[in-house]
């Protein structure tokens, strides 16, 4: 008898609810599954539509299906779900003052769940229970808030108290900018470095970076160029983001799932030796993570930095 998608959820729901999967911990992916359990890719793709209906799973793009932080935690994102369904902010169920902070979080709290491009000054009003001319008293448009809610993320960051040489201070601070990316995957496409926004958060962070840098013996201008190329790779692979989510909100599958459904027109693209790379993915069970490619890409950067100023670090 074949194993059904109900049946391997019940265990992995079994070892949600027993806490030996904790929240957080990525779940198998689709892929894995259909290797282990010898099912078909769509029968994998049940498990998590399945699991994520309870509340006891999550997406998270670039990383996987991950338990829930908890059983409200796995609603669907970004279109599938309405302003009426997002959690208001404590304050808005009591009888606090409509302000600039309560709306800025309402803000948050709309375009975490689905995207900037369908915020709205009139869903921010009916999330904090009031009418869209009230809000105008605090902020002046859409785009002043956009703006707030950025310096509010960006705001959030705190460079590593740990100590260590500059190069661990460099990674730990950009390890820091990165979550912080993640918890709001519509912040990344909103910060520009050619035109940058000038903004306290924005500029407390490049001085830091450009601070810790310093600390190798390196002109200001190196120091900063150095500053632009991080903070760039960071913002890169966090605009990754977003339009993740966007595709599996509008398409209902993940990316392995998408990827699965193409394996045989890419085995039949590269097979004839033109592409000899690619074709050694296909039997290696490849799986893009945004996460391990995000700390490739900074260890790879920090030893560039390292090999090019040299390794002996002035004192602070």
């Amino acid at each position: 008898m074949s194993t059904t998608s109900a049946a391997i959820a019940a265990e992995l729901r079994e070892q949600i609810v027993s806490g030996a999967l904790q929240p957080g911990d990525r779940l198998p992916s689709a892929r894995e599954i259909v290797r282990t359990r010898n099912v078909a890719i769509a029968t994998a793709s049940r498990v998590h539509a399945l699991l994520r209906a309870e509340g006891l799973a999550r997406s998270l793009p670039g990383v996987g299906t991950v338990v829930a932080r908890d059983r409200g935690d796995g609603a669907p994102r970004r279109r599938a779900r309405q302003t009426k369904n997002l959690p208001a902010p404590a304050a808005a169920r009591g009888t606090v003052p409509l302000s600039t902070a309560r709306i800025t979080a309402a803000g948050m709290a709309i375009a975490d769940v689905d995207g900037v491009e369908m915020l709205s000054m009139r869903r921010v009003a009916h999330l904090l229970r009031t009418q869209p001319t009230s809000l105008y008293r605090h902020v002046t448009s859409k785009d002043d808030l956009v703006t707030r809610m950025v310096e509010q993320a960006l705001g959030t960051w705190t460079p590593d108290a740990g100590g260590g040489d500059w190069r661990d201070q460099l990674i730990a601070g950009h390890r820091g900018l990165w979550r912080v990316f993640r918890r709001h995957p519509w912040l990344a496409p909103q910060l520009s470095v050619t035109r940058p926004q000038l903004l306290p958060a924005a500029l407390t962070f490049a001085e830091w970076a450009i601070q810790t840098l310093r600390q190798v013996d390196i002109s200001p201008e190196e120091a900063f160029e150095a500053h632009l190329l991080l903070f760039t790779h960071v913002r890169g692979m966090a605009i990754l983001l977003e339009p993740e989510a966007e595709a599996e909100s509008t398409s209902g599958i993940d990316a392995d799932t998408w990827v699965e459904q193409r394996m045989d027109t890419l085995r039949d693209l590269t097979h004839r030796g033109h592409h000899v790379g690619l074709h050694s993915l296909i039997g290696s069970h490849y799986e893009l993570d945004l996460d391990r490619l995000f700390e490739q890409g900074l260890d790879l950067l920090v030893d560039g930095i390292d090999s090019r100023f040299g390794s002996s670090a002035s004192l602070p």
